[in-house]
């Protein structure tokens, strides 16, 4: 037998006729519903961007800047606007999502919290939690006569929204592809600080415009705002750690 034999019966002895196929999965790929979901949101926004431009730079830049809202919404009110409605749609749609990955990439939990069911339960939360805090604004406003002020809060929250839907846009599109911790810790960053601003912004225009105490609009702050927030984390932070809200 040659060397050119015994290293043609070498390399053969082993090979098989059939060849196993295997399926290859990407785990780290979202669902195809979170893609509709992230891009129906950026539909909505482009769609307010192509017919109502003006009115989405003023949306947007109230949480940066003064401005006068009460001129502004003589003419034209953002939180009765179709533009508004788009906006909040779009808002709690993304936010939502977002919890929901968080959720999942920390706590690994891909069958209590990977499907689209929760996804649903999680926008209902959030839905709730926002409208609530809305209609106590209103009431709170008409109780005491301070409807221009809740005003300003309530527009602020929107302008806020408006950015916030911009950024987890393209937050949520990584976070599709590249589901790590990283992203659901910068998110949560994004928020507070944002949150800060708002809260800040708002502070600011209470003192101005009810010419109320320090404390009692701190302690309003605190009790509309702050404690809501803390506990939404506090529950977020217990399903990671425990599986449960209790």
């Amino acid at each position: 037998m040659t060397i050119l034999d015994i290293g043609f019966q070498i390399i053969t002895e082993n090979t098989t006729d059939i060849l196993d196929e295997k399926v290859r999965i990407l785990e780290n790929v979202a669902p195809s519903w979170n893609f509709v979901v992230i891009f129906s949101a950026i539909l909505g926004l482009v769609l307010i961007k192509q017919f109502a431009p003006k009115r989405l730079k003023v949306i947007t830049s109230m949480l940066y800047q003064s401005s006068d809202i009460e001129k502004m919404t003589r003419e034209w009110n953002p939180l009765t606007s179709v533009s508004g409605f788009i906006i909040a749609v779009s808002y709690i749609a993304l936010v939502s999502l977002f919890i929901q990955k968080s959720i999942l990439i920390c706590s690994g939990n891909s069958i209590l919290y990977g499907g689209s069911d929760f996804y649903v339960e999680t926008c209902i939360f959030t839905s709730a939690y926002i409208l609530v805090q809305y209609l106590i604004i209103n009431v709170i406003g008409w109780l005491f006569n301070t409807q221009v002020a809740s005003q300003h809060q309530a527009i602020t929250h929107l302008s806020m929204a408006t950015t916030l839907s911009l950024i987890f846009s393209m937050l949520l599109l990584i976070m599709a592809f590249y589901p790590i911790k990283l992203c659901a810790i910068a998110g949560l960053v994004i928020i507070m600080i944002f949150t800060s601003i708002r809260l800040t912004k708002t502070f600011a225009e209470f003192q101005f415009l009810i010419k109320g105490e320090t404390l009692n609009i701190f302690l309003y702050l605190c009790t509309l705002e702050i404690i809501p927030f803390a506990v939404a984390l506090t529950m977020v932070i217990r399903m990671i750690a425990t599986g449960s809200v209790l």
